[in-house]
């Protein structure tokens, strides 16, 4: 089932479109971040005290913005605003509610050994499991745990300090020896983007463990 096409369900499709789209959208933009640019080899200087930077109290960017012109993680990005359950989204263009994505870089997608609609158990991801109405079904369900599972419900988002994702995963982060690792999993952390009003974007070297 790893080796499955993009194009084999209805959902894939319309993903890869949307894709293409926010690709596009990206390349031509002229903003990659938003608010001051940070040292990306010390992205957590001043981390803790990032609810008093100047752009909390602007507004500015939030969120759901940020993410969807952040091209290193395009493909994340489009599979939240494909979810059908709009909690997701929803949570992230609330500017009452912080929240921390931990976003999976696009080489870290494309690495994946099964893809995000598949199931975590290989079992259930026998021949035809995602085709028709029921399949489709089942595809947009594991979809959203995959999304779920890197939404932390909380920012800043403290050294040690262990939070459930949406998708009830405890995580947690340190850094030592100069490179911060995302737990469970010890998951490099390439860069923490700049805080907007309400939370702020993590860019992942893997994907979170949920199975």
């Amino acid at each position: 089932m790893g080796s499955r096409c993009w194009s084999t369900i209805s959902t894939s499709t319309l993903l890869a479109f949307a894709f293409f789209i926010v690709s596009f959208a990206a390349a031509i933009l002229p903003v990659n971040n938003f608010g001051p640019s940070r040292n990306p080899q010390d992205p957590f200087i001043d981390m803790d005290n990032s609810q008093n930077n100047p752009m909390q109290n602007t507004g500015g960017p939030i969120v759901s913005d940020a993410l969807s012109v952040q091209r290193d993680v395009s493909i994340f990005s489009e599979m939240v605003r494909g979810l059908t359950d709009h909690q997701v989204l929803g949570r992230l263009e609330d500017k009452g509610q912080n929240t921390t994505v931990l976003a999976p870089l696009n080489s870290a997608m494309r690495s994946l050994p099964r893809k995000p609609w598949e199931d975590p158990d290989p079992r259930n991801n026998v021949e035809g499991a995602f085709l028709g109405h029921d399949g489709e079904k089942r595809a947009a369900e594991n979809l959203e745990r995959f999304v779920k599972a890197h939404i932390v419900p909380v920012s800043p988002f403290k050294e040690n300090e262990r939070v459930q994702t949406l998708e009830g995963v405890t995580v947690w982060w340190t850094t030592e020896n100069g490179i911060t690792k995302l737990y469970p999993g010890g998951i490099q952390v390439k860069e923490v983007k700049s805080p907007v009003p309400n939370g702020q974007i993590w860019t992942l070297a893997g994907v979170v463990p949920y199975a």
